[in-house]
Formats: C-alpha cells, structure tokens, sequence
C-alpha cells in the first residue's frame, strides 16, 4: 500500500510543477504584449517631444565664432575657395534654464539659454601662402547653430565695436544653418578679439564645439538630473538636489582641430550632421568639427523606461508568487488548483498596466506604490480563501510586498540593477532550497 502512494505522490507533485511552469511560460509571453503597450505609449511621448520642437526649437549645438576669408589663385582674379580660421582662444559660458511643456498628458523638457562667448584670432599677417591671396576686406564672421527658429537675440562685439548680423553662414551655410557678420580687417599686424552674447531656445541638449587651440567652456542649469554627453566629459563639475555647474577645459591637442583650413578641399564631403556629436565626414582626413561636449535635460530613466524595466522583470514576478504558492501548497498541505495559478498570474499582469497608466498622471514613486497596492491587496483577498491562519495570511502578505519592495530598489537603481538583479534571484532560490531541503518527495508522511 505504501510503495504505491509514494510512486503517485511523486507523480502527482511532477505533474503539478510542470503544468506551473507552462502556465509560467505562457503568461510570460504575455507580457511581451504588455511591453509593446508601453512601447506604443512611448511612441506617443516622442510625438508628443517633435510637436513641441517644431513648434519651439529642436537640440541646439553651438558651433564658432568662424572666421571666413576668401581667396584667389596668384595668377587668377575671380574666388577660388574661402580659408577657415579658428580661434586661439574660446572661453564659452551658458547658463540655461529649463521648462516642462505640456501635450496632452506627456511632458517634454526645452530650455531658455543665454550665452557668452569671448574669443581671439591671431594676426591675419601671420598667414602666409604663396599659391593663395586672401581678401581679408571680404572676411566674414560666421556662428553656426543647429535651429535657427531657436535664436532669439544675438549682439556681436569685433575688437570693440558692435558689428550687424545678417542670416545664413555664408560659405558654410549649405552645411550648417546659422548667422554671419561682414568684417573689413585692414590692420592685418591686429589680433581679432571677439565678443559674442546670445539668446536661444531649444529642447533636449545643448552642446558646444571646442573649436579653438585653448577651450574653457562652462554650462549651469537649474537642473538637478543632467546627463553630460558628447565627446568630451566635464574636468568639474557639482550638481545638487536644484542646479548643477559643469567647466571643460579642451586643447587642440585633444580634438585634433587645426588652426585654419581650406573649406574646398577639406570639407566637401560632409555625410550628415549629428545633434549631440557634429559633423560625420566621409573622408577621415577631412574629419572637422565632429567633437562637440553637451548636457541633455532629461530625467535619467523616465516612468516609461521604469514600466518597460518591470515588464522585464514579469519573470521574477510570476516566479516568486508561484513558489510561494507552491512551497504553502507542499509545506502546509494547502490544494491549488492550477486555475489559481491562472487568474493569480493574470492578476500580476495587471500590475504593469497599472503602473504605466498610473504614472502618465502622477511621480513614478506614487504610481508604484498604488499600483502594487492594488494587486497586493487582490492576491491577497484571492488567496485568503486558501490560507486560513493568521500567521500564514500574515506570512504571505509579507513575501509579496518583500517581492514589490525588492522591484522598487531594482527599477530605481542604474548602474547596479543587473547586480541586485541576479543576487536577488540566487536569494530567492537559496531560501527555497532551504525550506524544501527536509521534504521526502516520496513518502506520504
């Protein structure tokens, strides 16, 4: 009697956990469905993002002052090319100021920024080529910008005069959109000195091009989650809770810029131009402008980029409640049906849902803590009715918000989430291990 118990409970628990992990696995690819739902929403978000920019400005990248000179062959009269030169000195300092703008339920970053620009050329006279003949009476002064719509004042200042703008960058418009000045340079023995004050508008990131042989460039903001981008990362920087200041301080030696350079022969075969890293160029040898250094103004992981992290972590939901439901159903010698199993997994599904919709109106922090909550208190109230003493109710509440609590701290961590990830999971499997570690798969007693 005995011998053929033991051979059908052994059965009956080999049964029972292989129905569990297909249940498992079928509403695990589920949640491949919920993952696109935010992905949708996402996509919204990011319409949301260009209405705003087409209506205000995109992501700015300051890119001069240039100075551009055209020349003529020795022996011909007519322009051949215009000579690029970059100045000796920049120092750049942009103090910007953030907004959220609202479309329908989505909100998208832009930002107001002033900025100063003080900078020096050599000497024209210290240029010399015998094949070229520069017309420095025709010079102009060109300041590239990603979104003209976005500018909304600038004053130039040429060795203590102010100087009239015109639109467009002359020879390098057809490249970059931007402003030029005329300049009439008679005294060639002279440094230029160049004093720049500008009003801008734009979304997303704000970048400077460390264009001259000594670069020191500062940006603050009133914003407490700045993301440095570009090629270059700050040498300071100090962020707090409100604001954050950042300084570079970039040589020619490090962006391999050189002092001038012909714009015919070295920069025809531009390919397209990147908001946050300048030009690409087809030809390596021809590779100009293409470092820039930057802020973007966005949260480090918005409530979308968390939802789709909990979908992500479904896995560790429908696991850890099964086991708990398993080890109750094994340790205490509670009978589960596998359609509880069913309807308490597409309760955990609910969970991501949830939290999406929650946090298009409210902090992410106060979405999660409704949203799990809500299916806490449900599991809860379902399983109850399968668990009867206090202690076990008690018991079981607390593993599932131990589950929530755990999913919190990794979606809230970025660097470390992985790491919480996998240690989390080897603890869970450790327990299970020990709590099962004595049970005899094979007696009835």
């Amino acid at each position: 009697m005995t011998n053929n118990s033991s051979p059908s409970k052994s059965r009956y628990f080999a049964v029972k956990l292989a129905t569990i992990f297909a249940v498992g696995l079928v509403f695990l690819y589920s949640s491949f469905w919920l993952n696109s739902t935010v992905h949708n929403r996402k996509q919204l978000l990011n319409k949301a993002e260009q209405d705003i920019i087409l209506a205000w400005a995109g992501p700015q990248t300051i890119l001069g002052p240039l100075l551009i000179v055209p020349y003529t062959d020795a022996q011909k009269k007519e322009v051949q090319g215009h000579m690029v030169f970059l100045p000796e000195q920049l120092e750049s300092s942009s103090d910007a100021i953030p907004e959220i703008r609202h479309r329908g339920i989505f909100d998208v970053s832009v930002y107001l920024a002033e900025l100063e620009i003080n900078c020096q050329f050599s000497p024209p006279e210290q240029y010399k080529d015998a094949n070229k003949v520069l017309h420095w009476g025709q010079a102009k002064l060109a300041v590239c910008l990603d979104d003209v719509r976005g500018l909304n004042s600038i004053m130039l200042n040429v060795n203590g005069h102010e100087v009239s703008i015109d639109s467009g960058s002359d020879a390098l418009n057809n490249k970059h959109p931007g402003v030029h000045a005329k300049l009439t340079i008679t005294n060639l023995a002279l440094p230029l000195n160049i004093k720049l004050h500008m009003n801008i508008k734009g979304a997303d990131t704000l970048n400077v091009t460390p264009i001259a042989k000594s670069n020191k460039i500062g940006i603050k903001a009133n914003w407490a989650d700045p993301s440095f981008i570009g090629q270059f990362l700050p040498n300071t920087k100090n962020v707090t809770k409100k604001d954050f200041q950042a300084q570079w301080q970039i040589s020619s030696l490090a962006t391999s810029f050189p002092s001038h350079f012909d714009l015919k022969e070295n920069y025809e075969e531009v390919t397209s131009f990147n908001n946050s890293l300048g030009v690409h160029l087809s030809n390596p040898k021809a590779a100009l402008f293409n470092k820039s250094l930057g802020v973007r103004f966005l949260k480090t992981a918005d409530h979308y980029q968390q939802a789709e992290r909990a979908t992500k972590y479904s896995f560790l939901f429908v696991f850890y409640t099964f086991l708990v439901f398993f080890l109750f159903e094994v340790v205490k010698r509670t009978k589960i049906h596998i359609f509880q199993y069913c309807i308490t997994a597409c309760s955990l599904l609910c969970f991501s849902l949830l939290l999406t919709a929650f946090a298009e109106h409210m902090s992410f922090e106060l979405a999660y803590g409704i949203a799990s909550f809500a299916i806490i208190s449900q599991i809860a109230f379902y399983a109850f009715g399968l668990i009867h003493k206090k202690s076990e109710r008690t018991l079981f509440v607390g593993l599932l918000v131990s589950l929530y609590a755990y999913l919190f701290i990794v979606l809230r961590l970025e660097d470390f989430a992985l790491l919480v990830g996998a240690l989390g999971t080897f603890a869970l499997i450790t327990v299970a291990m020990l709590v099962t570690k004595k049970i005899n798969w094979f007696e009835e007693k």
